[in-house]
């Protein structure tokens, strides 16, 4: 007997329970998964951070639906607005179509809560879809533009303020990757970094509740020191377009609120009968089906579950680490519905710890029983747990576009890895060559200082000086291009013999900028460019700067 299992949204949850659920009846013909989605991709929203600061292009945290469940051949993919869900007739109704279910799960995901505070919506910017990323991104170059072009000191300042409402984790990672954001707006712009203004505006007496007490207080030194300002216990009580009225302060004035203050579950939910809590939860029980479906054919995960352990007071938090939780258990349960069997799983809390990133280069983790790690290594810990659920959902796909998108294709050095992997024509690759022919060039030169002819320099001790230098220069990674070009002139001028001629091809090779990848290039070639550049034009600068 045919039987129909829809899971509403492309989620965290939705996306890792399809995956399940596809690999549980891959062998049965009869049972048919539709995963419905506004997108027919999934957006990897724990990056939306990145993409509104110009670290990754948007289509970085674009995974194609398609790409995903290419090879899971039982699986419907379906794209479309879903409205209301009839419970009676058992059938999600979308704006498209209408698809009958026998089992269904709803993980729609959420969205900004800006707790009815006056202005948000009208003048305020959120971060929670790919939507609101592309808005912003477009907002605060624009801004930054105007400001640095605005001869009005008041008026030039409040474009270059920004207020960021909330230190939740989009809230604290949003202002991470703006401190590093800020390098690249004010060289674009010819305006002093110290002129862009970050402002955390947070209600709670601390910042990033989430963590102990310890690893927010790095986190929040870690803000001071690059320059944020922090305002805690201060509720914003108004947006205008101009200002940000906060309870016992004086006004901000600025014309960007980025609001992150909280998140409630997608209004759409709201429509559909099932009887919701706090932030507009979906209330379910122990196995994660919605409270009062007679049946309980109805699951909820992700944002949209008010997901409850046994026993404890308060919900779970909307992270994707709950979410996938919830995922594997109602897969499961949804599993046992359609075999007919009883043998469900009860949700229990697994959360793991927190990773939290604040630019490229710097995070903090609380994992491994509340073990804490900062710096360095907590970035990597980010990336690592980030592969992880591309590993839960089976997919390589995903995998290497996630180390192209955020290794390889990055600009402005804002990876992990810094500049050794993030320049857009890549030199890293040619790491070994250059490693090679470098050792190659100082054993011929040495070898002819010795009284031995070598291939390049003929037995004379000059050219076997140079060809030694040249060949600890290219080694070390310091000043490669000058050095590569030497050695193609030297190659035209003193080689004469064929089987030499890769010499050539080398030399042109490595002119690609390759000290530049694990070599003292990397901070000799900047210096260079920049000393030059201001001894022979000056400083660039707004003309409006005093």
């Amino acid at each position: 007997m045919a039987k129909n299992i829809v899971v509403v949204g492309a989620g965290f949850a939705g996306i890792l329970a399809t995956k399940k659920l596809a690999k549980r009846f891959k062998a049965n013909s009869d049972i048919t998964i539709t995963l419905i989605d506004r997108h027919s991709y999934f957006t990897y929203l724990t990056q939306l951070h990145e993409v509104a600061t110009e670290r990754v292009a948007p289509d970085a945290i674009q995974y194609d639906l398609q790409h995903l469940f290419n090879h899971a051949k039982n699986v419907r993919l379906v794209t479309d607005t879903v409205t209301q869900v009839d419970k009676e007739n058992k059938t999600v109704v979308g704006k498209r179509s209408q698809y009958p279910f026998d089992s269904l799960l709803i993980s729609m995901g959420g969205e900004p809560n800006d707790f009815g505070t006056p202005g948000v919506k009208e003048n305020g910017y959120t971060l929670w879809s790919m939507e609101d990323a592309i808005r912003l991104r477009t907002h605060l170059d624009d801004i930054i533009r105007q400001g640095a072009a605005e001869p009005d000191p008041k008026k030039r300042q409040a474009m270059l303020t920004i207020v960021i409402c909330g230190s939740g984790f989009t809230g604290a990672e949003t202002i991470g990757e703006l401190i590093d954001y800020k390098k690249v707006l004010a060289k674009r712009h010819r305006i002093a970094e110290t002129e862009i203004k970050f402002i955390l505006v947070e209600a709670a007496p601390v910042i990033i509740k989430m963590l102990d007490r310890t690893n927010a207080g790095h986190a929040e030194k870690y803000f001071k020191r690059n320059g944020i300002e922090i305002h805690t216990a201060s509720s914003i009580t108004k947006v205008n377009p101009d200002s940000v009225e906060i309870k016992d302060h004086d006004p901000i004035a600025t014309q960007t609120l980025i609001w992150t203050a909280g998140v409630k579950t997608n209004h759409i939910a709201d429509e559909f009968g099932i009887e919701a809590g706090r932030g507009g939860r979906l209330i379910t029980n122990q196995y994660l089906q919605a409270k009062g479906v007679e049946d309980q054919s109805i699951y909820v995960a992700g944002d949209n579950a008010n997901a409850t352990e046994e026993g404890a007071e308060r919900a779970v938090p909307q992270t994707a680490q709950e979410a996938e939780n919830e995922a594997v258990i109602t897969a499961h349960n949804m599993a046992e519905d359609i075999n007919g069997t009883t043998n469900y799983q009860a949700f229990t809390d697994k959360n793991k710890g927190f990773t939290v990133s604040f630019g490229a280069h710097y995070g903090i983790a609380q994992v491994f029983n509340d073990r804490r790690i900062r710096g360095w290594v907590a970035t990597v810990m980010k990336h690592f747990t980030n592969y992880m659920y591309f590993w839960k959902i089976r997919s390589g796909y995903a995998m290497w576009k996630y180390a192209m998108d955020e290794f390889f294709r990055v600009q402005n050095g804002r990876t992990v890895f810094g500049d050794d992997t993030a320049r857009n024509a890549n030199v890293l690759w040619t790491l070994p060559l250059r490693l090679f022919f470098g050792l190659a060039l100082f054993l011929d030169g040495r070898s002819n200082l010795s009284g031995t002819a070598g291939w390049l320099s003929a037995m004379s001790p000059t050219l076997g000086t140079i060809e030694l230098i040249l060949g600890v220069l290219i080694f070390i990674g310091l000043a490669t291009w000058c050095a590569s070009f030497l050695v193609i002139l030297g190659f035209l001028i003193f080689v004469h013999t064929w089987p030499a001629v890769w010499i050539l091809f080398a030399a042109f090779a490595l002119l690609n900028g390759s000290g530049r990848s694990v070599g003292l290039d990397y901070w000799f070639v900047p210096w260079l460019q920049k000393t030059w550049s201001r001894s022979r034009y000056g400083t660039p600068r707004s003309i409006y700067h005093q």
